[in-house]
């Protein structure tokens, strides 16, 4: 088991070297602008509770986690005690699928990012089958679930590939899930985005922002300085 402190956070969190939040996590997290009025978040795959903890220091609300393997739910409610969170949280096994929540303000995800059929990313490893392919959630079944459960004037998040950008537009509109914010990051300055952070607003007006986009790199193994900047923190690349 591994202790660190979150990047751009005062929270520590454990974790193993295969159940370990990755930048993902941390790009979702400081992407989200929520209000004080805020009375609940529900993180969709919550994996070892990273997501919550970041939100924990942003707002002062219920937060709900949802996660289907149980070696990651066990390390998130290590992670919720250890934070000393356990009188706001409250964390579910189970599937996403199965849960029956109703007018939540918030749903926040980092889902599975690849198609079953997409063979170029399967790992060996079951437990990361599961959190990378859509093997137990697909995404249009995430949104549809997602619109359900929002309240009108809810709100969504989400990180996720931006090559399927035009698929998550088209399926976000068909569960009345309006883009009010997108931010794409690139891995270089010269390189396609490969990542793309949403905000959605549950039967939203129709105008979007898109943000500057975000540069990972400057150079090879060298984070650029706006990208600290967004994160909040320094990396140490080993």
């Amino acid at each position: 088991m591994i202790r660190r402190t979150l990047i751009g956070s005062t929270k520590e969190i454990e974790q193993t070297r295969n159940h370990s939040f990755n930048l993902d996590t941390v790009l979702l997290a400081k992407f989200l602008k929520l209000s004080k009025k805020t009375k609940n978040v529900l993180d969709v795959g919550t994996g070892n509770g990273a997501l919550l903890i970041y939100v924990s220091e942003m707002v002062d609300c219920k937060l709900i986690g949802v996660e289907i393997q149980e070696e990651r739910y066990g390390l998130a409610v290590n992670n919720i005690k250890l934070n000393q969170l356990e009188n706001r949280t409250e964390l579910v096994l189970g599937d996403y699928l199965e849960t029956d929540f109703k007018n939540l303000d918030c749903i926040i995800s980092n889902p599975p990012f690849f198609k079953t059929n997409d063979e170029n990313h399967l790992s060996d490893d079951v437990s990361q089958q599961i959190a990378r392919h859509e093997l137990t959630l697909s995404l249009d079944k995430l949104l549809v679930q997602v619109g359900k459960q929002l309240k009108f004037g809810g709100y969504f998040y989400m990180v996720h590939r931006a090559d399927r950008f035009s698929e998550i537009v088209e399926q976000l509109n068909e569960n009345h899930l309006t883009v009010k914010r997108v931010k794409f990051v690139h891995p270089y300055i010269d390189k396609p985005a490969n990542h793309v952070l949403i905000q959605c607003i549950k039967h939203g007006k129709d105008s979007m922002i898109v943000e500057a986009p975000l540069i990972v790199y400057k150079d090879k193994h060298i984070y650029s300085e706006s990208f600290e900047s967004f994160i909040g923190g320094k990396i140490n690349v080993t």
